[in-house]
């Protein structure tokens, strides 16, 4: 936990935010706001089939009331890589080359504290080091139906997942419902894994997932930070598998997406239990857990035909059948509206609540040390609800700026602070997520 006055804490953070808007913001010397300068060589490698990708996430979450404690945290994101187009490149069809490196520094306010176990700063995890990321080879057969990959990549960014959970700052909805970590182990961003792959989408509106991903829970630790490619640390396998339907503006006046899923976890894991002799939590060991999901994200209305501008709602559901899982269910729904203005046809505003709902023996096993061990009375909270409502200014395409604020119902008091006597105070959270595209700001890659 860090230890400086929470005054001190809220103000490095706000230098960091005016240190990095200053930055991104005030031109380079000789350069006019808004020139590209190495625009000319973005076209060549354009023509070879490279788009590079360079940007920083930088994030301040602060709260005000409520949790264990007040204060302010900031954590921010570094990546710079590379899609390439082979085809383009060297003319293997159908091939394709995906390279990344992170580095990620920062504080977690929900856990340091409010002391809750579901980080407010979505890009928070993985071990606060640097990592090699991504390294993939993509094949496509048939024609673009099969599409084969795999490398070093995350179970994160493949199943369970859509685009629009990280319209928020909340890692409750980015980049995935949290409550898939409740119920099995995974691989998230920016922690990679050895795994493989396949997307087959036999019809324009159908597709079908299946993959193996390793699970090697300790490469978050910083031993394991840079280039890794060593399967020491295994302990087994995830397998997930997807059907979806899916349209694009391409042939839905209204595009959509519909699909289900289910995750084979076939790894060991420790679940909570209360041991009456020594009054203290312990935990008891299993193998193997499964994982039951649905999505859906509908577009509804749209202001304009001849722009993308319009509003989504979306929705997910996450199932746990086994007994030792940490948590029951967890539920997200949410809406984003892009360009809400016709004169800011890039910014957007976005709403979502989520609820993970932990499952009664693992809420007996609390309850049991609180009462015995802590001398408190109230039984744990079993929903911990997050909401976030925020607006995202989008100036330019390669900057955008989304003050939020988010709320916690029922921290679960499971961050890194001694559990407590009884249940947390509600929170409010101030957040500010800034995000800087230097690759198209300095003309390397197109606007996405």
């Amino acid at each position: 936990m860090d230890m400086r006055p929470a005054g001190i804490r809220i103000a490095t953070a706000l230098a960091g935010i005016a240190l990095a808007t200053y930055t991104v913001l005030a031109p380079a010397r000789g350069q006019t706001a808004g020139a590209a300068p190495l625009s000319p060589y973005g076209a060549i490698l354009s023509t070879m089939g490279i788009v590079p990708n360079i940007t920083y996430i930088g994030e301040f979450a602060a709260n005000p009331n409520g949790g264990a404690g007040q204060g302010g945290e900031f954590a921010g994101t570094f990546a710079i890589g590379a899609d390439v187009d082979l085809q383009k490149l060297m003319g293997l069809t159908g091939g394709a080359f995906h390279i990344e490196f992170t580095d990620r520094q920062g504080r977690n306010l929900a856990n340091d504290t409010i002391n809750s176990s579901v980080s407010v700063q979505e890009n928070y995890g993985g071990g606060q080091t640097y990592f090699l990321t991504t390294l993939t080879y993509e094949q496509k057969l048939l024609g673009g139906i099969v599409d084969l990959q795999f490398g070093r990549t995350e179970l994160g960014g493949v199943a369970f997942q859509d685009p629009i959970y990280c319209e928020f700052q909340s890692n409750n909805f980015c980049g995935e419902p949290a409550v898939m970590g409740k119920l099995i182990n995974a691989s998230y961003y920016p922690v990679p894994v050895w795994a493989g792959y396949a997307t087959i989408t036999p019809t324009a509106k159908t597709y079908f997932i299946l993959g193996l991903f390793d699970n090697a829970p300790t490469e978050s630790e910083p031993q394991y930070h840079g280039v890794n490619f060593s399967i020491d640390a295994s302990e087994g396998a995830q397998i997930p598998l997807e059907a979806g339907y899916q349209t694009t503006f391409k042939n839905d006046n209204y595009p959509r997406r519909y699909d289900v899923g289910v995750i084979l976890d076939r790894t060991p894991y420790s679940f909570t239990t209360y041991d009456p002799a020594t009054k203290q939590l312990d935990s008891t060991d299993g193998f193997g857990r499964t994982m039951l999901y649905a999505q859906a994200k509908q577009m509804v209305y749209r202001p304009d035909m001849t722009s993308e501008r319009g509003l989504t709602v979306f929705g997910a559901v996450a199932f746990g059948p086994d007994a030792n899982q940490q948590a029951n269910y967890g539920i997200t729904a949410g809406a984003v509206y892009l360009g809400p203005f016709a004169s800011r046809p890039m910014d957007s505003i976005g709403v979502a609540v989520g609820d993970t709902h932990y499952r009664d023996s693992y809420i007996d096993q609390l309850y049991a040390y609180r009462v015995n061990a802590l001398d408190g009375s109230q039984r744990p909270a079993s929903d911990l609800i997050m909401a976030e409502i925020n607006y995202k200014v989008a100036p330019t395409p390669w900057l955008s700026v989304m003050p939020n604020i988010q709320y916690i119902d029922n921290p679960d008091s499971l961050g890194a602070l001694p559990y407590p006597r009884s249940n947390l105070r509600n929170a409010f959270v101030f957040g500010l997520q800034i995000e800087v595209d230097a690759a198209v700001l300095s003309g390397l890659a197109p606007a996405k």
